[in-house]
């Protein structure tokens, strides 16, 4: 980074995944993206920006196992073009699909570039691991041994790479291995 120093920003994009229980084996999941532009934006076509320009949510309901979208809602407060609307039918495509592995690959063949909105592409390929985060902490009870953890873990990043200290230890069911690896120790002294 250079010694310059930061000035006020001229664009803001917010995304935000809350996931939650809803039910024995499901979740909803809602996710919102939000591009403000602070402070002096430019004239729009000679008005007035609004504050802010993409205000998008997107509702899904998840059903475990497998992470199978089953249901989608979504909307648009606030967008730029009058037509921007138009994107929001074409998502009722993501009902059926399983937010596991070629998720991203899906999605894109089916809202890429100018098969649906970019925002929403966005949105989604963010919400995906967060659903796969959010159904672990969920359904956790449902995971009886190390060993029995999904295997989408598996080559999601550098620390569950295949064959990687953490992969091993899950095949070993190693519970006290995966213990001492944890950025979270249990303190000294508590009980499990």
């Amino acid at each position: 980074m250079s010694d310059v120093e930061p000035t006020a920003p001229v664009h803001v994009r917010t995304i935000r995944v809350e996931i939650a229980p809803a039910g024995q084996r499901e979740l909803d999941v809602t996710a919102t993206l939000v591009d403000e532009r602070p402070g002096n934006a430019q004239p729009w076509f000679g008005s007035e920006p609004p504050p802010v320009i993409h205000d998008m949510r997107l509702r899904l309901r998840v059903q475990q196992p497998g992470l199978v979208i089953t249901g989608v809602q979504s909307e648009m407060a606030s967008h730029p073009y009058t037509i921007c609307p138009d994107a929001l039918p074409p998502l009722q495509q993501l009902v059926g699909l399983s937010i596991a592995r070629g998720f991203t690959r899906e999605v894109n063949e089916r809202f890429g570039r100018q098969r649906g909105c970019a925002h929403f592409t966005a949105l989604i390929h963010a919400l995906a691991p967060a659903v796969r985060q959010g159904a672990g902490a969920a359904f956790a009870d449902a995971l009886e041994q190390p060993g029995d953890i999904d295997p989408w873990f598996v080559n999601t990043c550098q620390a569950w790479r295949e064959d990687g200290p953490l992969h091993r230890l899950v095949q070993a069911r190693d519970e006290d291995g995966l213990r001492r690896l944890s950025a979270f120790p249990k303190p000294p002294g508590a009980s499990d």
